[in-house]
């Protein structure tokens, strides 16, 4: 309230002297006290601010010096995941080989090889093309004949043997056993009587007696 206004509701003569010495805007001791009680609320506000923002400053700092270097993070990162991706494939790829593994021992149970060596060797490369491009459009089968069969279309010599020659084969090694191929007190037959043995018997299959 105009302090012109407040003397004159109270009955006072105000004189051009009186106003003249009276310009401004009345205000009380409390209306004083309370603006003075705001100002100090908001010095301490802002010194409150001033203290939070240098110890967020010091935080930020510390954070900074304490954090890892990027580049050395980001390479640690691209190590660990090529590593990662490395082993999944390894594995995946021992995964898979054991599944065509096991597909061409299947295919295999009904087929008679010279030897074992032989068998291994074959079960390996059909495992293989199985395993690549080449097995597209193809079944077991095809890509078995391209390992055994010429380009005449006829099995290559020395990989299998017919049912009949797998079982006098058989019937051999049986008769073998009876005669103590293996030698009392587990000793083996010499190299020179088990190529003996190859002589009078030629389609005999010694391989399983060499080890």
């Amino acid at each position: 309230m105009n302090i012109i206004d407040k003397l004159k509701s109270l009955g006072v003569e105000v004189t051009e002297e009186i106003e003249k010495a009276f310009p401004g805007e009345f205000v009380s001791a409390l209306e004083v006290e309370k603006k003075t009680e705001k100002i100090n609320v908001l010095e301490h506000d802002k010194e409150t601010l001033i203290k939070e923002q240098a110890n967020l400053e010091k935080e930020l700092q510390t954070l900074k010096d304490n954090a890892p270097d990027a580049d050395a993070l980001n390479t640690k990162i691209n190590e660990l995941t090529e590593t990662l991706e490395k082993e999944r494939k390894e594995r995946a790829e021992k995964d898979e080989k054991d599944r065509l593994g096991g597909l061409v021992a299947d295919f295999f149970k009904d087929k008679h090889f010279v030897n074992e060596i032989t068998a291994n060797a074959i079960k390996e490369q059909l495992v293989s093309k199985l395993n690549s491009d080449e097995a597209r459009g193809k079944s077991i089968s095809d890509l078995f004949d391209r390992l055994v069969k010429g380009e005449d279309g006829k099995y290559k010599p020395d990989i299998l043997i017919d049912d009949n020659d797998y079982e006098a084969q058989q019937r051999k090694r049986a008769a073998l056993r009876g005669a103590n191929i293996d030698q009392p007190g587990g000793a083996k037959l010499s190299m020179a009587e088990l190529m003996k043995l190859k002589n009078q018997n030629p389609d005999m299959d010694i391989t399983p007696y060499l080890k």
